[in-house]
């Protein structure tokens, strides 16, 4: 029997051992060296010299652009969380209530999902041109709406909030996924019920199904909020952070100082901040949670 035992623990180490060495070599070892890098001033090839918290000063006290990608990564995290969400649960609803291509209309919304982030800024890129003139301004024109016909990417005032939904059109789909997978998962027998004591479409939703995949609301809140704070990809190849820094986020300027101003200590004081502030924000929403699974 013991023998047996070992052998499980020993099968459960071969499947945990791969995955930990993987995380621990591309996460915990990268996070260890940037906060090392984090304490010297740094070109990336001559020595390294010694400043201790220096970097960390000047973030807080003498960088008025950390201040403004901070804010700008604030506004790309709710804009992303908030519309993701609501098409996602949008999307995973409409799915409920069509059986026929069903599958066909998963795969269609899901596509973005899977399409390179490249492909995805190009397409946007081509759709909000004005010279040539892309889709979107063609359709102004032609509903007689010429005075909104703008450089869209080069406008300060909308350029944060056209990458902050461009981000969230690529990976809505997998939120549709899984709330639609969650609303498969309830007991028809419990939907059946509601419909004898006389609930509607909206009151099953509101007071059953919505209740029941909390758990997985919460989830896939952490997961956004984690994920947008991170977000690079689709700000860097749309707008490059421009014009100026009105799309530019905590990552693509951390990318930025420590690649192109080679500038790798204060670049890696960036990225301890960009972790730390992962760490407690899903720190807080995980007590929030707990606050309320407790009640």
């Amino acid at each position: 029997m013991k023998h047996l035992v070992g052998n499980k623990k020993n099968e459960f180490l071969l499947y945990i051992i791969p995955a930990l060495l993987v995380f621990i070599f591309t996460v915990i070892l990268p996070i260890i060296s940037s906060l090392s890098y984090s304490f010297y001033d740094w070109d990336g090839i001559g020595d390294k010299k010694f400043i201790g918290f220096d970097h960390y000063i000047r973030m807080f006290t003498e960088d008025p652009m950390f201040w403004k990608v901070f804010k700008n990564n604030i506004f790309f995290t709710i804009i992303g969380t908030v519309v993701q969400i609501v098409t996602g649960l949008t999307l995973a609803i409409l799915l409920m209530s069509v059986y026929k291509f069903r599958t066909t209309i998963k795969v269609l919304y899901f596509v973005p999902c899977v399409i390179a982030s490249m492909a995805i800024s190009q397409i946007f890129t081509k759709l909000l041109s004005i010279n040539p003139e892309g889709v979107i301004n063609y359709l102004l024109g032609v509903v007689g709406l010429e005075h909104l016909k703008t450089a869209f990417l080069s406008d300060p005032d909308l350029t944060l909030l056209i990458v902050s939904l461009v981000d969230a059109y690529k990976f809505s789909g997998i939120y549709m996924v899984i709330y639609f997978t969650a609303f498969l998962s309830i007991s028809d027998e419990i939907i059946e019920a509601a419909k004898i004591d006389g609930c509607n479409w909206w009151q099953q939703y509101v007071y059953i199904r919505f209740p029941l995949i909390k758990n997985i609301i919460w989830i896939t809140v952490v997961m956004l909020v984690s994920g947008t704070l991170k977000g690079f990809d689709i700000p860097y190849i749309l707008t490059n952070g421009g014009p100026g820094a009105s799309s530019e986020l905590v990552s693509t300027y951390m990318y930025k100082t420590a690649f192109n101003s080679i500038d790798y200590g204060y670049g890696s004081a960036l990225a301890v901040f960009l972790v730390i502030e992962c760490l407690v924000i899903i720190g807080v929403l995980g007590k929030l949670f707990s606050g309320g699974e407790a009640k």
